[in-house]
């Protein structure tokens, strides 16, 4: 964990998402989504590990975050904090939960339900590639 996926020798130059996710399962499965889709992928299980993986990758372009972190004091607190540190990125929320409402989340970042498909994956990469 906190790990970048290994570099793939065909394409060193692969936009870098970050996955925020607590559950070990859901969080493989998002990071292999983004994988999948052509993105090298770094994974944090918590706030302070998310935090401290933006601040030392300053080429990071998406940060998918679990909605629902344990010990978050708010339910997008984080996303929020991420916004106001880092304007570049890209935020993607998910949740399994409800979406939030008007106004809830940072201008640009978007939400989507849990999980995140392979599709959605590829939308994402086109739109930061675009």
């Amino acid at each position: 964990m906190d790990r970048p996926a290994s570099p793939d020798p065909h394409n060193a130059v692969r936009p870098l998402a970050l996955v925020v996710e607590s559950e070990t399962d859901a969080r493989i499965a998002t990071a292999d989504r983004l994988a999948e889709a052509g993105f090298e992928v770094l994974e944090a299980w918590s706030a302070q590990s998310a935090l401290l993986q933006i601040e030392r990758h300053p080429r990071l372009r998406l940060v998918v975050v679990d909605a629902d972190l344990p010990g978050a004091e708010a339910r997008f607190a984080l996303t929020c904090e991420i916004a106001r540190s880092r304007p570049d990125l890209a935020l993607i929320v998910l949740s399994a939960g409800p979406a939030p409402e008007r106004g809830a989340l940072p201008e640009g970042a978007r939400f989507t339900a849990k999980p995140l498909t392979a599709a959605r994956a590829r939308v994402l990469l086109d739109g930061l590639v675009a």
